[in-house]
């Protein structure tokens, strides 16, 4: 699950340390067509406040009526079938856990592991709602085994930026609304004054003091945004020791060319090691557009982070 369903869960907790009552919707099972996943979460309080949703809104209106006037004491299931809920896709069915948070054990050493940086596995038996959670390897999947749901929750991936102007704004922007954890830095004064963007601190300092390699895993991306060869070159050359999934820089083909050309030359890298920074940038959508320049940078990070290739053509006039 998207690090989304993590923070709805994160933000219905704190409801309940406010005072209010709390449950906690989860898709168990689907059948047929079906707008949201098997481990979609939302929460829900008695006030009427929601957060997330489980069926892109075809019964959320009915759930939060339901929540509202007969708040679940203990857990239980409710299932919703296009056949008695118009709202649903033709054919779709849909089974929701529902579990009041307060009854939810260990539920703040689960989103403290997942705040450390693990990914935890959550476990519910749909037919006693016994849950359990515990720490998972990198690539475990959710599944659904007869009654037993298991639902993976990641950390937040995370993206560095080495940056501090107007592109690199927009891509920590369009970065955040991905749910990624973003940091960047530029140790340019002039950047640093203008930075308007509260919550992701700029860092007044060059990128070989402020990216750690140890701890660029891979679900770490790394981006030069500075078209600064004394900065960007830093950057890469940081992230090439780590194991991070993505390594890029800005630049056209003759800039991302003679970047490679120094690299080799003056830092003595392989072929193999230059080749994994990507050059130029992001796909290709023909604007000079600072925010859709982003938009076609991060478009093609949460490609390389799905596993997914993409290619665009041109259209002629």
């Amino acid at each position: 699950m998207s690090r989304s369903e993590v923070e709805i869960i994160e933000t219905g907790r704190r409801w309940q340390a406010a005072g209010e009552q709390v449950v906690l919707a989860t898709v168990a099972r689907t059948w047929g067509s079906s707008p949201r996943q098997v481990g979609a979460v939302m929460a829900l309080a008695a006030s009427g406040r929601i957060a997330g949703s489980v069926s892109g809104g075809c019964i959320e209106a009915e759930l939060i009526e339901r929540v509202r006037t007969e708040f679940p004491a203990r857990f239980t299931t409710l299932e919703y079938s296009s056949d008695a809920h118009r709202a649903l896709p033709c054919g779709g069915r849909l089974l929701l856990a529902l579990e009041p948070l307060a009854g939810i054990l260990d539920l703040d050493g689960m989103l403290g592991a997942i705040a450390s940086g693990s990914a935890v596995a959550r476990t519910l038996d749909l037919t006693t709602g016994t849950v359990r959670w515990e720490h998972a390897g990198d690539g475990a999947r959710g599944a659904l085994d007869g009654d037993v749901l298991r639902v993976v929750y990641e950390p937040a991936w995370r993206l560095i930026v080495a940056g501090g102007g107007e592109l690199a704004q927009w891509v920590c922007r369009f970065a955040q609304l991905l749910d990624y954890a973003v940091s960047a830095c530029d140790p340019r004064p002039e950047y640093g004054s203008g930075w308007p963007l509260t919550e992701v601190p700029l860092a007044a300092v060059y990128p070989d003091d402020f990216i750690d390699p140890e701890s660029c895993d891979a679900r770490t991306a790394v981006v030069a945004l500075t078209h600064d060869p004394k900065i960007d070159d830093l950057a890469m050359l940081q992230a090439l020791r780590s194991s991070a999934f993505y390594i890029g820089a800005l630049g056209s083909r003759r800039t991302t060319a003679s970047r490679a050309a120094r690299l080799r030359e003056h830092f003595h890298l392989e072929d193999a090691t230059v080749a994994r920074i990507r050059g130029p940038i992001g796909i290709d959508l023909n604007t000079r557009r600072p925010a859709e320049i982003a938009l076609a940078v991060l478009a093609d990070i949460t490609a390389a982070r799905n596993g997914v290739s993409v290619t665009t053509a041109r259209a002629h006039a």
